[in-house]
């Protein structure tokens, strides 16, 4: 079951595609209670993934996609 700040991420991720933490953080308006939390539940459930470039960024999956319609 996804929380709201696990719906919010979602939400946010499926708008821009690639985000980092400290974005998201922003966008939130959050000081990071519980976004670390839910990054992780967000990446063991596989809807989201991480992509090191430039930095570490994450991105929404398929599956994560998916979810936010059910």
């Amino acid at each position: 079951m996804l929380t709201d700040t696990d719906k919010k991420i979602l939400e946010l991720m499926k708008e821009r595609l690639l985000v980092n933490k400290e974005e998201i953080a922003r966008l939130l308006g959050a000081n990071g209670n519980g976004m670390d939390t839910s990054f992780q539940r967000l990446a063991e459930m596989g809807y989201i993934e991480k992509v090191e470039s430039l930095g570490t960024c994450f991105v929404i999956t398929q599956t994560g996609i998916r979810a936010l319609k059910s």
